[in-house]
């Protein structure tokens, strides 16, 4: 009874913390202290299991990574689909598209959830697969160099794209100029991004702020 009760104990602690419900915390004296108090607990659970809690771990994990593997292959599916019916193309020409664009070494840290959501973004803006590709890796740079929200970011770009006449074949430039611009403004990103909309665009131009 006690060995199926502490099977029990440790496969709950960890449906927790993989769960999200109970976070390992570190703000202050006393969340850290219980933080380690938890982890000596969950260590000390697998060492008095033995054999058995060391299998209870593995096949936890195991489990998770299974599961979590499908989720997100089925959250990216759902992004490319969508991505796919706006440009009016096949599913597999914008699944290639993201095979590309997960190649590319400048956006391999955003994933492949947020490099589909990307690509859903840009779809969603009557951009096309040859136009989303030249406008991803610009967007994904002032993402990550600027932490900008994407959806914010997508909308703020295409715009002045659009406002000022230029092909997506010009997002690399435009990038820079922002990225230059923010460096030497007394200004935030999202500052400057949006004083360039108002110079070209009025204030019509502006993306929702429920965007940003």
């Amino acid at each position: 009874m006690e060995f199926a009760i502490s099977i029990a104990t440790l496969v709950a602690s960890l449906a927790l913390l993989l769960s999200g419900r109970r976070r390992l915390e570190f703000g202050s004296f006393p969340a850290t202290a219980l933080t380690f108090l938890e982890l000596l607990g969950l260590g000390l659970a697998v060492v008095s299991l033995g054999w058995w809690g060391l299998g209870a771990l593995g096949l936890v994990n195991i489990a998770a990574a299974l599961v979590w593997s499908v989720v997100l292959a089925a959250k990216v599916e759902a992004k490319l689909v969508y991505a796919a019916i706006q440009a009016r193309v096949s599913r597999a020409d914008v699944k290639q598209l993201a095979a590309r664009l997960g190649r590319t070494k400048e956006l391999k840290v955003l994933g492949p959830t947020e490099r589909a959501e990307l690509i859903r973004l840009l779809a969603d803006r009557n951009r096309q697969p040859d136009e989303i590709e030249q406008m991803a890796v610009p967007i994904g740079m002032l993402k990550t160099i600027h932490s900008a929200p994407l959806p914010w970011l997508v909308e703020s770009f295409d715009r002045l794209l659009r406002l000022t006449n230029e092909p997506a074949s010009k997002s690399g430039e435009l990038a820079d100029i922002l990225h230059a611009t923010s460096q030497n403004a007394v200004a935030s990103f999202k500052e400057i991004v949006d004083s360039f909309l108002l110079f070209y665009g009025g204030e019509d131009a502006l993306p929702d702020q429920a965007a940003a």
